[in-house]
């Protein structure tokens, strides 16, 4: 399980790299903690944190739903920021 574990991470390690390379204007980090239920982003000016329950996390990939449950929330950060114009959204071409 906890191979497992380390692989769910190394994925959200890849999503960060990926969206902090898209994404300039924000600086994104993650947080595993048991503090959330299953995932919330804590925004902060230049600084998004994408916190996420462990064990909610390794469920997830075990099911094949990463992409909906954790890259889609970032996702869905920015849409909802570009609808309420409270962030800046630009991205790398």
């Amino acid at each position: 399980m906890t191979q497992n574990l380390k692989i769910a991470e190394q994925m959200v390690v890849h999503l960060i790299a990926e969206t902090n390379r898209d994404h300039y204007e924000t600086q994104w980090s993650y947080e595993l903690t048991s503090d959330v239920s299953n995932i919330e982003v804590v925004s902060a000016p230049g600084t998004n944190t994408l916190r996420i329950h462990p064990c909610w996390l390794r469920y997830v990939v075990a099911q094949g739903d990463f992409k909906s449950c954790v890259v889609d929330e970032i996702t869905a950060w920015y849409l909802l920021a570009q609808a309420t114009g409270s962030a800046s959204v630009a991205t790398a071409a």
